[in-house]
């Protein structure tokens, strides 16, 4: 599906043509209520982001939601509180997230690369980026936001615990997704510090 299909999938569940609806509008707060909450495994990332020696920390991605883990070197960091990173030299082993940046236990002696693997948002849907992952694996989320919003538009409380009880549903399946797909295989290990 792409944004072209979830338009008239809106118009035609809610029985009313294209141009009676805000439709820019309603998917955006759809998107809003989701985007920053869905997690699954086709949302993850990998980035390596270059640390200058002696900078205390650094940017997270723009697209950046939650971390999976932070690594230097091959070595996990552990997050701490920011009360818990003194800046005393040594090993840098912790770090903390403060608003868009992560924060390191001490700055670097020399110049670094941290690896991090997260999750991102998800890509707004836009007429120059038509489809995203979401919609392209799970066009009933998108669709079932949207006649949410649609529904809350209209002042249709009917339609809305309808379309919220559909989405509640669908974002279930997409968990259930995420957690059967990212963990199968063989058994989960833990590694001990």
């Amino acid at each position: 599906m792409n944004l072209r299909e979830l338009k008239a999938a809106v118009a035609s569940y809610a029985v009313r043509s294209e141009d009676e609806l805000p439709l820019a509008l309603l998917i955006t707060l759809a998107e809003s209520k989701f985007t920053g909450s869905v997690r699954h495994r086709l949302a993850e990332r990998q980035v390596e982001i270059p640390v200058a020696k002696d900078a205390p920390s650094f940017a997270l991605p723009p697209d950046f939601q939650a971390a999976r883990s932070f690594k230097i070197a091959g070595r996990p960091l552990t997050l701490a509180s920011i009360d818990a990173l003194d800046g005393s030299p040594g090993c840098t082993d912790r770090y903390a997230i403060v608003g868009n940046a992560v924060h390191l236990h001490s700055a670097p002696a020399e110049a670094l690369s941290v690896a991090i693997t997260y999750y991102a948002r998800v890509p707004a849907l836009t007429e120059a980026a038509p489809t995203n992952w979401l919609l392209t694996s799970f066009p009933d989320v998108y669709l079932y936001a949207v006649l949410v919003e649609s529904a809350i538009w209209d002042q249709n409380t009917d339609a809305q615990a309808r379309y919220a009880a559909l989405l509640g549903v669908a974002l279930g399946n997409l968990a259930a997704d995420h957690t059967r797909s990212a963990f199968s295989g063989s058994t989960l290990q833990v590694r001990r510090p």
